[in-house]
């Protein structure tokens, strides 16, 4: 039997998008399932207390990707999302925010991760809309696509 995550975890994530309109993804694996096929994601992760959507969005995209931003400036949300997934041996249901950043030059950031996330990611890439639309490997949120046309370049 599953655990179960005890109640809603709330994230913030980010869209960050260069000037040629593609987004940049992390990829993962679920630790406790190794055969499971990678995943793609969005830089971001749980609100802690105290924090807002925008101060955790923030402090992930430093953590996983180098970038230190004002929490201002990822602006107003621009999607959400409310899904229950399975990873590392426990289920969640999850509801988070997406913002969108401007940035040219994001990297993966080996020494900012802790060490459920040094297990998980082990890469990050740039994407554009057609490819995000024509792949078959899995990428979160899977209405991604859907939330970068809607966005002005």
């Amino acid at each position: 039997m599953d655990a179960v995550a005890p109640s809603i975890r709330q994230v913030g994530r980010v869209l960050i998008r260069n000037q040629a309109g593609e987004v940049f993804l992390l990829r993962g694996k679920d630790p406790g399932e190794p055969d499971r096929p990678a995943f793609w994601f969005t830089p971001g992760g749980k609100i802690d207390p105290g924090e807002t959507a925008q101060e955790a969005a923030a402090r992930e995209l430093q953590e996983e990707v180098g970038i230190l931003i004002d929490p201002a400036a990822l602006g107003d949300v621009i999607g959400t999302e409310d899904v229950t997934y399975r990873f590392n041996g426990i289920s969640y249901r999850q509801s988070g925010v997406f913002f969108a950043l401007h940035h040219e030059s994001p990297r993966l950031h080996a020494a900012g991760l802790n060490a459920l996330e040094a297990q998980t990611i082990d890469i990050g890439r740039w994407w554009s809309l057609a490819e995000i639309q024509a792949t078959r490997e899995t990428i979160y949120p899977e209405h991604l696509g859907e939330m970068l046309a809607g966005l002005t370049p």
